[in-house]
This record gives C-alpha cells, structure tokens and sequence, in this order.
C-alpha cells in the first residue's frame, strides 16, 4: 500500500508541477502584457467565472468520486452508474449557468461598477462551461484512485492554457483576448478528460444504464459538499469580487499576485491530499483505521516540515521579489503578498486534511465549519477592504481560513488520532529550520541585488532546508530520489 500511496503523490506532484509552472509563465505574460489596471479587470472577470461555477459543479464530481472509491472493487457497475448519473447532473447544471451568466452579463457589470465587464462575461460563459466538466473529469478520475491520468489531464490543461492564452493575448493584448485562449484550452481540455473518464471507468465494456439510488445518494451527499464549495468559493473568489467592487481593478491585480503565489506553493500539500484522500475513505471502510492515521500523521508532519519554512521564506523575499519579477507597477502588492504569507502554511494544512474530511464520511462537519468562517471572511472583508484595501483582503483571509484550516486538523483526528507531540516536534524543529533559512536569505539580500540575487538567496535557502531536514532525518532525501527517479 505505502510504495502505491507514494508513486501516486508523485504522479500527482510531477502534473501540478507542470501545471504551475505554465501557470507562472502565463503569470507572467499576462502581468507584463496587460499592465496593472487591464490585469486586475481580467483577475476580476476570472473571479466571477469561478464563482459562477460553484453553481454549475456544486460538491457534484466529488459526491460521485466518494462513492465510486466506495463501490469500485465489489460493484463496479453501481461505479458507472454514479459516473453516468453525476455526468448528466453537472452537464445540465453547467449550460444552464453558462447561459444565464451571458445573458446577465451586463446586469453584473453594473452590479460590480466595472462597466469593461460586461463584454468579457459574455465571453466568459463558455469559459465557465468548459471548466466545469474539465473539473468534473478530474473528480471522477480521483475516485477510481486514477491518480496519473488525473496528473497528465492536470498537466496538458496548464501547456494549453499557456499556449492559447499567450499567443491570444501577444497578438491582441486585450483581456478579452485572453479569456478566448482560456475558453479554447478548457474546451480540448475537456474532451481529453471525456476521453480519460471513459477509458478508466470500463464505460466501453459495460452497459451504460441509469440508477435512481446512485443518483439519490449522490445528490444527498452533494449538500453538504455543496456547502463547502460554496464557503470555498466566497473564500477564493468573493473577495477579489469585493475589492474590485469597493477599490478599483489596480488593488485586484495587487491581491491576485499574492494569491496567485500561494497557489505557486500550495502544489506539494494538494498532490499529498488529492493522492491520499480515497485512501482514508477505503482504509477506514475495511476497518484499517491505524493504518489510514500512520498515513495522515505522516503526511502531517511533512506539510509543516515543508510549509513553515516556505511561509517565513516568502515573507523575507516578498520585498525585492514582487518588483524585480512584475515590475515597478506591482509595488504596492509587496505587504499583501507578506501577510499572505501565513495563508500558505495555512492552506497546506487544509490540503491535506479537507479532503481527507470528505472520504473519511464527515463532509457535513467540514460544510458547517467551512460556512461559519466564509461569513466571518465576508463581514471582515466588508469592514477592513474599505480601509486597507488589498491588504485589509489579505488579513481577512488569513485570519479566518487559518481558523478553518487548524479546526479541520481537529476534526481529522476524532477520526484519525494521530500523536500530536510527535507532530509537535516537527512543527518545532521546522520553525528553527526556518530561522536559519531566513537569516542565509537576509544576508544574501543585502550582498547581491537583482534577480541573479534572489535566485542566489532562495538558491541557498533551499540547500539550507535540505541539509538540515537530513541532519534531523526529518526527510529522507534518498529515499525520495529514488522515487522521484521512478
């Protein structure tokens, strides 16, 4: 189980790697290409996409997943009843947002005060459609523990979106342009997944046939992941909605940037849970609870081995790092990225343990918590983006989704009791790591500038954790090696 365990974190690292480092490029592009105010309406627009198709996908593809990683091995046929039925449901829901969002395109750029909107939210329908069954193929794949084909779909999906949306946005250099490249790499996205999801589920060999229960139990089991879609989307979107509504579009592109990094390094903690997560479903289901909480406790211990040191080491290299990257422009980003910062650490210990929430049968517990701190996200948002601006976006959402993220922790372990002192200890040698990183990068800062600079600091940085998480075998580099290695 654990050489399977880990050569799925590993397909589903290599994909995100992929995925985010097109996705950086494109980062990139698009900041130099479009400037400040023209990038900011574009986040704003992608944001409002985002929301929109909560509406389209709901906990849909992950109702279904539970119960395919459920209903795999002993019935296989009830496996592609809940792929068919969960099929049909998101299909439908997806076109009725997709119309209704072109339809009320005008009507939400009043709404938001950004009159440029409206015509990108037109576009944007088919943008919300085809991103809705890409996610959807890649939910199904999760549940039938497919975790490579999920990895390469993940993968080409970020190659074709910097493909299409560069070449768009070179030529044209308009946000509209961009969200037509956006729209033709989820569209072949899709099919690709269409294609992945009919291989994997056996649907070529078995006779496709409809299941009221599966669709039942899905649809039960979607409330509450629905909650928690919703929550997480207030938390993911709404408050870029919010600063674009109550500052101007030059304040989004300043939150955007810091979300977008700790999208950048939230890529090791979501292959750990995206990877793990139907195992504990499985695991617990055979009554093999110790072995599900050895996995979650080691995954555990390795996220804030890793993420302690990423959050301080961002917070030092925020400063020369945002101007020397994006430009001058983007100055005004640097304390949001900084109070960021925290959300990173914060949003690995979700990754890991959020899913695990689902599979584990206590998706309702998640939905509540997940709702009470996306209210307290808003109010707090309404009250300090008005005063602070970005900044006041960014201290919002560290303050309440680190509540949720250490909560969900908690949750896992009435599940899972983990030993929370052996845990401590990492998060204690991991903080005085972090220490020693912070003072190398420091140092460094203040001897070369530039960008030969920064590479040389977070360089440097980087050989310091390795060192010194063999020195206090906190990571067994070898051993990962090997793995990576194949």
């Amino acid at each position: 189980m654990a050489n399977r365990l880990i050569s799925n974190i590993v397909s589903d690292f290599g994909g995100r790697v992929v995925h985010v480092a097109s996705t950086g490029i494109l980062l990139l592009v698009l900041t130099r290409a479009l400037g400040p105010e023209s990038y900011g309406l574009l986040a704003l627009a992608l944001s409002i996409f985002s929301f929109s198709r909560f509406l389209s996908e709901s906990g849909l593809p992950w109702a279904a997943a539970r119960y395919i990683a459920a209903d795999n091995d002993d019935a296989s046929e009830r496996a592609v009843a809940a792929v068919v039925e969960s099929w049909i449901l998101v299909v439908v829901a997806s076109v009725i947002v997709a119309v209704a969002l072109a339809i009320g395109a005008e009507f939400i750029a009043t709404l938001v005060g950004e009159a440029g909107l409206g015509g990108l939210l037109l576009v944007g329908s088919a943008y919300v459609l085809f991103y809705t069954l890409y996610r959807y193929n890649r939910g199904i794949l999760q549940g039938y523990e497919a975790i490579t084909a999920t990895a390469k779909l993940h993968a080409i999906k970020g190659l074709l979106t910097l493909l299409f949306v560069t070449v768009a946005v070179l030529l044209w250099r308009t946000p509209t342009a961009a969200i037509v490249g956006y729209v033709l790499a989820f569209g072949i996205a899709t099919l690709l997944g269409h294609w992945m999801v009919w291989q994997v589920s056996g649907l070529e060999r078995s006779s496709i046939t409809r299941d009221s229960d599966v669709r039942l139990n899905i649809l039960r089991y979607n409330v509450p992941l629905s909650v928690t879609r919703l929550s997480a989307e207030v938390d993911g979107h709404l408050d870029v909605i919010l600063v674009g509504a109550l500052t101007n579009p030059t304040q989004v592109a300043f939150y955007t940037i810091g979300k977008q990094i700790s999208q950048f390094t939230r890529v090791p903690a979501a292959s750990i849970g995206f990877a793990l997560s139907p195992s504990y479903g499985a695991e617990t289901a055979e009554g093999r609870t110790e072995a599900a909480t050895s996995v979650y406790q080691e995954s555990l211990s390795k996220t804030l081995t890793l993420y302690v040191p990423v959050c301080v080491g961002l917070f030092v290299v925020a400063d020369p790092a945002i101007v020397t990257v994006f430009g001058e422009g983007y100055a005004g980003g640097v304390l949001v990225v900084q109070v960021l910062s925290l959300f990173v650490l914060f949003e690995a210990l979700e990754n890991i343990s959020g899913p695990a929430l689902d599979y584990l049968g206590r998706a309702r517990s998640r939905a509540v918590l997940k709702a009470i701190t996306s209210i307290a996200n808003v109010v707090l948002n309404v009250l300090l983006i008005p005063r602070f601006g970005a900044v006041g976006a960014a201290i919002a959402t560290v303050i309440t989704y680190g509540t949720y993220a250490i909560l969900s922790v908690g949750i896992v372990s009435t599940e899972l009791p983990f030993d929370v002192r052996a845990v401590g200890r990492s998060f204690a040698t991991a903080t005085a790591i972090s220490v020693g990183m912070a003072a190398v990068v420091h140092a460094l800062l203040g001897v070369v500038s530039g960008l030969g600079g920064l590479v040389i600091a977070i360089g440097a940085s980087g050989v310091v954790w390795l060192v010194a998480c063999h020195a206090f075998d906190l990571i067994n580099v070898g051993r990962v090696a090997d793995q990576l290695r194949g």
